[in-house]
Formats: C-alpha cells, sequence, structure tokens
C-alpha cells in the first residue's frame, strides 16, 4: 500500500503543480520521493549534447509552500518548491511579524484563493438555498427550473449527444443528482 501511495505522490510531483500548507518538508520519506521525482525531471529535461544552449533555464517548480515566516535556507534545501512567507521579513533582524499575524494572513490568503477556485453560482438550483435569493437570482432560477421541466418532458432531447454537458452545467448550478 505504501508503495501506491508513494507513486501516487511521486506522479503528481511530476504532473501537478501541489500547494503544501502546514507541511515543513522534513519528512524524510517525502524527501526521498522528492529526490526521486527531482532525478527524473532533470533527465527528462536535459537537451542533447549537440543542442545545449548558452542561455539559462528558468526554475521548474513541482509545487508551492506557503509557510509563516520567511525561511531563505528552505530555497536552497529545496529548489524545486516555491516558497510563500506570509511573513516577509528578515527573520535574522528580530523584526518579524508574530505566529498569529502569520496565521491570520495565511488564513486570509486561503480563504480568497477558495473563494477565487469556487463558483458562485452552485446555489441556483440547490433546494437548500430557496429563500436567500435576489430578484435577479430568483429570475435566473424561475427560467433554470422552467427549462429543467422542458428537458424532464422531451426525452428525445435527453438522448441527444449533447445532452450530458447540459446536464453537467445544471448539476454545477447545484441541480440535486436524481439519479441516485
Amino acid at each position: 500500500q505504501r508503495r501506491a501511495l508513494s507513486g501516487i505522490v511521486q506522479a503528481m510531483l511530476m504532473t501537478q503543480h501541489l500547494l503544501f500548507v502546514g507541511f515543513s518538508l522534513q519528512d524524510p520519506t517525502f524527501g526521498e520521493l522528492a529526490g526521486t521525482v527531482r532525478s527524473a525531471l532533470r533527465q527528462a529535461q536535459q537537451p542533447p549534447p549537440q543542442q545545449s544552449s548558452p542561455q539559462q533555464q528558468q526554475p521548474q517548480y513541482f509545487g508551492t509552500m506557503l509557510s509563516l515566516h520567511n525561511r531563505p535556507f528552505l530555497a536552497e534545501l529545496w529548489p524545486d518548491v516555491q516558497c510563500t512567507p506570509m511573513d516577509l521579513a528578515d527573520a535574522s533582524r528580530g523584526n518579524r511579524a508574530s505566529n498569529a499575524q502569520c496565521s491570520y494572513l495565511l488564513e486570509l490568503f486561503l480563504d480568497k484563493v477558495s473563494l477565487d477556485a469556487t463558483t458562485t453560482t452552485k446555489h441556483l438550483l440547490d433546494p437548500d438555498f430557496n429563500g436567500v435569493f435576489e430578484a435577479d437570482e430568483l429570475a435566473l432560477k424561475a427560467q433554470l427550473e422552467i427549462f429543467q421541466q422542458r428537458l424532464k418532458a422531451n426525452p428525445a432531447a435527453r438522448k441527444s449527444s449533447g445532452y450530458p454537458e447540459v446536464a453537467e452545467m445544471l448539476r454545477r448550478l447545484g441541480q440535486p443528482r436524481t439519479d441516485r
């Protein structure tokens, strides 16, 4: 089971840009996995000897680590992880922000990322949100419900090759699943 999970982590490190929050990157097993990925990526990015160019390549990051404080040594230990501290002050100068201040900034940042990553329309067809709509949302909801009823009454439309896309859009707007 551990080997399978290791394989999944390695695949994610190679194909995704991961966000590390609350992870110190000090786990030896993770370090070993990351080292294997680092070696594989370096080999894959090596140009053939006759095509080497004098240009400096931009660093390839396989992840971003959100930390409370600025820890410049992490950039040396983990050159393939972009370190983004909530406190930009140099810790060696003694003017760093408190853990509580940095935690608050991190919380705000993650709230903003969450807001940007989600849709604000998922509630439109969700019956749990009835009674909280503004007039414009009620008008849209009414039209969407009419559209749903017309689809439900038209078996030929539901057999169309485009129907799965329409059904998925309605689910993204909050329509409860009826196939359960």
